[in-house]
């Protein structure tokens, strides 16, 4: 595989821990980050994209200083509708977050393809616990926005992830079987702050939402502040 370093590269996110912690990667091996790419997708229940918070990746892309590009991505073209995108925009390489679903992996490197892109996913194969590890060793304030498996009940939103709440993540993942990162939808994240944010956010107002077993935030408003 020919050298990616210096390529100019696109970043999918939905703003939540596993993308943003691969822009950071991507960042680290020489590509040039260009942008954040988030799609909006029509289906509360994609299977490829995040839904929750997904209108505030923007505030993000503006505290590390980088482009932001929002698509919508229609119920039955979720694929097409991110090839589309990607052919508008001037990139060489697509990068994502994904570690072990090869549902959304091959559709990434298909769609990447024909955008003549390549598609660089640096979590990929990586353990579960070792990506919580490299989280907590980069400072990422990272809040939990959406639970939905067994095992995790309503006092888990708005939590952040620390060496504590890590900890009791793995016992629970390890009792009631779920993802221990939460992908696949068991846990949805949103990163507040981290190494290449040259500010952080601050959520100001949050409405909360549970029903049965499963629950999310929704982030009304965010204010943007300087970091030191």
């Amino acid at each position: 595989m020919r050298s990616i370093e210096g390529s100019k590269a696109l970043v999918l996110s939905s703003g939540g821990k596993d993308s943003i912690l691969a822009l950071h990667k991507a960042w680290h091996v020489g590509l040039r980050i260009d942008g954040i790419i988030t799609m909006l997708p029509e289906d509360p229940e994609s299977m490829l994209y995040h839904t929750h918070n997904v209108e505030h990746v923007e505030k993000i892309a503006d505290c590390i200083g980088i482009e932001w590009y929002g698509f919508k991505a229609r119920k039955k073209e979720e694929e097409l509708s991110l090839e589309r995108a990607l052919k508008k925009l001037d990139a060489e390489v697509l990068v994502s977050g994904g570690i072990s679903s090869k549902y959304q992996k091959d559709r990434f490197d298909k769609v990447s393809e024909s955008a003549n892109m390549r598609h660089f996913s640096p979590l990929w194969g990586m353990r579960p616990y070792d990506v919580l590890k490299e989280v907590l060793s980069m400072k990422m304030d990272v809040m939990i926005v959406a639970v939905a498996a067994y095992g995790l009940d309503e006092k888990w939103l708005g939590k952040h992830l620390t060496e504590e709440s890590v900890g009791e993540l793995l016992e629970l993942s390890k009792k009631h079987h779920f993802d221990l990162v939460g992908e696949g939808g068991d846990i949805e994240t949103f990163v507040l702050d981290a190494p290449l944010y040259k500010k952080r956010l601050i959520p100001l107002k949050v409405i909360k939402r549970w029903e049965k077993d499963s629950g999310a935030l929704k982030i009304r408003d965010l204010m943007v502040v300087d970091k030191g």
